[in-house]
């Protein structure tokens, strides 16, 4: 699944999509979220997140080509997710304005989250005239 920019993605393909708002601080992933994660990322990697509560993660941004390793962490109310380093390293690099559609799924061949933009609000709006 490569995508080049400007192409229609399908949300479907994407076995995790998250919209981004204004004031959200992070990506949680909800339970189902996490029996994906789990079933699907590196085995250790989800047996040590699962005991401990945190990993790290590698995190591969489909759309600028860059690798990161980020912390899936559980927080206060007991739901995982990518929080700071999540806001300063992807959200605030790439310019995101709290209205775009990210899709993830874990690539089978290197056992990374992957990650894309799949759409914005704006490009909705447009499409659905």
């Amino acid at each position: 699944m490569f995508w080049k920019k400007g192409k229609s993605k399908v949300e479907s393909e994407f076995p995790l999509v998250k919209w981004l708002t204004k004031d959200f601080r992070g990506i949680r992933f909800n339970e189902s979220d996490m029996k994906y994660l789990f079933k699907n990322l590196d085995p250790i990697v989800a047996v040590i997140a699962k005991k401990e509560g945190e990993v790290m993660i590698p995190l591969w941004d489909q759309d600028t080509q860059v690798n990161h390793l980020f912390k899936l962490k559980k927080d206060i109310d007991g739901v995982f997710g990518l929080y700071e380093d999540w806001m300063e390293r992807v959200v605030k690099r790439r310019g995101f304005e709290g209205k775009e559609l990210i899709g993830f799924y874990v690539n089978r061949l290197n056992l990374e989250l992957t990650f894309s933009v799949i759409d914005t609000r704006n490009d909705i709006a447009k499409n659905s005239n």
